[in-house]
């Protein structure tokens, strides 16, 4: 309202004077006082105050209550209120009193001086003090600034001063002052029209320079709320938008702009934001923004915004942050230490988690000192001498290995390399390195050298010799034993070819067998050969090979055991001529054991011819026919081939002959060596059953070797069936073939059976069937030997309905098989 009451009273007067009309006003206030003074209309305002009333009060009005002026229309209000101030005070100064329509005009002096502080203070005000900004900028043009300022004030009034001066005097003519006043505003015009044009046209081509420069750059000029002002051609190569584009778009939102920095820390970065925006191809960059309030004298603020473009420098970060946590992980899962050693200072930093991995609390390695302290003396030592050698050679690395003391008594093995720093006078002054735990490998290595030691030791003292040869023959290792046997030194063979370990006429197959095996892989590996080799002194003799293989590092080494067969061999002839002696024994023993019976089977066919020889010589002194006396002849004949037969037979199971594998027929074999044993044992009741397989008509065998065998088994039955019943004498000779083409015969008896004490043992020398008053126990044992060394198997049982079975197979031939 108080702003209503100077606007309403200068309204009044104003609708008077135009109207000639009397309100009434004029004599609401004090008209006693005021009718006094001699004016057309007293106590009413003039139209210069009027004026003034209604501009000061519309613009407050406007801008301070209702607020519908702008600070442009306030500030343009108040600059006409200031220059209707500023002309009405130089009527009162320089004009006559007298005049009239000066009078209408002008105000007390008082008055205009309250009007222009007025004015002037609301100009301030309003413009936010930008005016004195202005005035006090410490720009290139600040000087003129505050000269012109006064000049535009004083300069206009100049002239008029001027004609009053020459009027007041009378220096010239009214018509000649007039054109002197006239083309001092003129000249007065021309020279700020000069100054402003050259002012202006340098201006202009400075910021012309200036904004082509600056709209390469990425700048952006935005309103406080964000929306786009001015879009430098920088940004148009940056962000692919165009100026129309982008102009009066939301910035964030056109860029779809998103802040790498949360909420809480936004307003904190003085340094500008990073930024994760969006072009107009869908590229993803990083820009880092800074921002800048720019007040505009006299118009609204703006926001000047730099933008760089980092994402180079953002891959970059994230790629070395993406490194470092790489590096941090692979130095965790190697269980690597890295540390950094001030030497000045003796300060140790390590990073995290290696102190634990040693063994020690986080801290306790802090100074070369407290390191010093946990470390082997010793290796104390060794490392500074390291040191001392690497500052005198001026090295950038060395290499370290020391052993940690643990606080609970234990040993750690470390090892590690490290980066030294040197300063201008050479002196060490850094060093950055690494270390690794090397305690199990330590561990590993040592047992693996007492291994290699144990193994070393074995290998010298092994009987067999041992040669390692690589995929092309090459010796690579010669054992002590295999010096002793070939006769010579490791130093003379190694890397020269394993043939001449070997006669010349055999080089040849043992190197084929070689390339085979490294070519196909099979064949030597897992194979026992014989082959001969050769000594230095050109002596052969027989060896028995064992292979194995071992590959490391894409190399094939093959390791060959060699035993010398020499003495085996002499050994096992040895053995041989003994066994085929206590074989010729046995069979002596079991013909004495039956000669008694062979003397009384003999003795019948013999008794036999006789009689028929006699009854023939009496036939023929009786005169008898021929016919009867052939008869006789005959059957003396057969008696007499009888006996030679039983004769033969005992003579050939009695032989000591070579051994001669061919065929054999399974039914003669087993036939004759039953008939050998029946002999003179027909007082026994003893009845023998063939079951023989018609599959398998034939065996690979020498015959009377197994026939020694069936005999044995035959002899140990017939013992055991003496002590049971005459009608349950029972032998049984069965044959099958096997899967494997083998035969295999079967001889049971229907006796006590084996007991179990004897059956365990039953094929081991001097172990006997036949109780203490039996025989020497070897039998048995011999069979087993015949039998596998014909390459079957000889074994006994007991069978559930009683008696004993013995077993045993031989290679089967097919018939027509040379």
């Amino acid at each position: 309202m108080f702003w209503l009451v100077p606007l309403l009273i200068a309204l009044a007067s104003i609708l008077q004077n135009a109207l000639a009309m009397d309100f009434g006003t004029d004599r609401l206030f004090f008209w006693n006082l005021v009718s006094t003074y001699e004016a057309p209309h007293p106590g009413r305002p003039g139209p210069s105050p009027t004026t003034i009333f209604v501009l000061l009060a519309t613009a407050g009005y406007g801008v301070r209550v209702r607020k519908w002026l702008s600070g442009d229309a306030s500030s343009l209000i108040a600059a006409i209120t200031l220059a209707l101030t500023a002309a009405t005070a130089m009527l009162v100064l320089f004009s006559s009193p007298t005049n009239t329509a000066v009078q209408i005009f002008s105000v007390s002096l008082p008055a205009a001086i309250a009007t222009l502080l007025l004015a002037i203070a609301f100009l301030i005000l309003h413009s936010r003090l930008l005016w004195i900004r202005s005035l006090t900028m410490r720009s290139g043009d600040w000087r003129i600034i505050r000269i012109l300022v006064p000049v535009a004030v004083i300069v206009p009034v100049v002239p008029s001063i001027l004609e009053l001066v020459i009027g007041r005097y009378g220096l010239l003519p009214p018509l000649a002052s007039e054109a002197l006043v006239a083309l001092c505003n003129i000249l007065i015009v021309a020279l700020v029209a000069y100054w402003a044009v050259i002012r202006v046209a340098h201006g202009q081509a400075a910021m012309g320079e200036l904004s082509q420069a600056l709209d390469h750059t990425t700048v952006v000029l935005t309103t406080p709320e964000g929306r786009i002002t001015h879009w430098s051609a920088g940004c148009e190569q940056l962000y692919g938008w165009s100026s129309g584009e982008a102009l009066a778009q939301n910035k964030y939102l056109l860029l779809r702009s998103q802040c790498r920095l949360d909420s809480a820390t936004r307003g904190n970065r003085a340094d500008g934001y990073e930024l994760v925006e969006i072009c107009r191809d869908g590229r993803e960059i990083s820009v880092l923004e800074r921002t800048h309030q720019v007040e505009s004298p006299g118009g609204p603020s703006v926001v000047l915004l730099k933008v760089t473009d980092i994402t180079q420098r953002v891959a970059a970060v994230e790629a070395l942050k993406v490194s470092q946590e790489r590096l941090a992980l692979a130095t965790s899962a190697h269980e690597l230490g890295v540390f950094e050693w001030d030497v000045p200072s003796g300060r140790l930093e390590w990073s995290p988690g290696t102190e634990q991995r040693l063994g020690l609390l986080p801290g306790t390695l802090s100074d070369f000192e407290n390191w010093r302290t946990r470390v082997e003396p010793e290796d104390v030592q060794d490392i500074l001498e390291t040191l001392a050698r690497t500052v005198r050679d001026r090295a950038d690395k060395f290499s370290f290995r020391y052993r940690f003391l643990e606080s609970q008594g234990g040993v750690r093995a470390v090892e590690g390399s490290s980066r030294a720093f040197y300063d201008a006078e050479g002196n060490l002054v850094r060093a950055v390195g690494v270390i690794l735990d090397v305690t199990q490998r330590e561990e590993r290595e040592s047992a693996l050298r007492r291994r290699e030691a144990q193994l070393r030791s074995v290998l010298e003292t092994v009987p067999d010799a041992m040669v390692v040869l690589d995929e092309h023959g090459t010796i690579m290792q010669f054992s002590t034993a295999a010096e002793e046997l070939w006769g010579y030194r490791a130093a003379d063979v190694l890397g020269r070819s394993a043939q001449m370990l070997v006669p010349a006429d055999r080089r040849a197959m043992h190197m084929a067998s070689l390339n085979r095996y490294v070519k196909t892989g099979e064949g030597i590996i897992g194979e026992v050969l014989n082959s001969i080799a050769e000594a230095a002194d050109g002596r052969r003799f027989p060896i028995e090979l064992r292979t194995g293989v071992a590959r490391s590092d894409g190399q094939t080494l093959l390791t060959v055991f060699v035993r010398n067969l020499a003495k085996q061999l002499a050994t096992e002839e040895r053995l041989s001529e003994l066994s085929a002696e206590i074989a010729h024994v046995s069979r002596q023993s079991a013909m004495s054991e039956l000669a008694a019976d062979l003397a009384h089977e003999l003795n019948q066919p013999l008794s036999a011819t006789s009689n028929f020889l006699a009854a023939a010589r009496m036939l023929i002194e009786k005169g008898e026919s021929g016919e009867r006396i052939l008869e006789l002849l005959r059957m003396g004949s057969e008696q007499t081939q009888r006996a030679g037969e039983i004769i033969r037979r005992m003579r050939a199971f009695m032989a000591r002959g070579e051994v001669e594998m061919r065929t054999e027929s399974v039914e003669r074999t087993v036939r004759d060596a039953v008939d050998l044993v029946l002999v003179g044992t027909g007082q026994f009741h003893i009845r023998v059953s063939y079951e023989l397989d018609a599959e398998a008509p034939f065996i690979f065998a020498d015959r009377i070797q197994v026939q020694q065998v069936l005999v044995n088994l035959l002899r140990n039955s017939m013992e055991a069936l003496r002590t049971s019943g005459p009608q349950d004498r029972n032998i049984t000779i069965s044959s099958r073939k096997l899967n494997d083409q083998m035969v295999e015969i079967l001889v049971s008896d229907s006796g006590p059976g084996i007991p179990s004490h004897v059956l365990e043992q039953l094929f081991s020398r001097f172990t006997s069937t036949k109780g203490s008053g039996g025989g020497m126990g070897i039998g048995l044992s011999i069979s087993k030997r015949i039998i596998e060394a014909h390459g079957g198997t000889l074994s006994a049982e007991n069978r559930p309905e009683g008696g004993a079975s013995f077993r045993f197979t031989l290679p089967a031939i097919e018939e027509g098989v040379e």
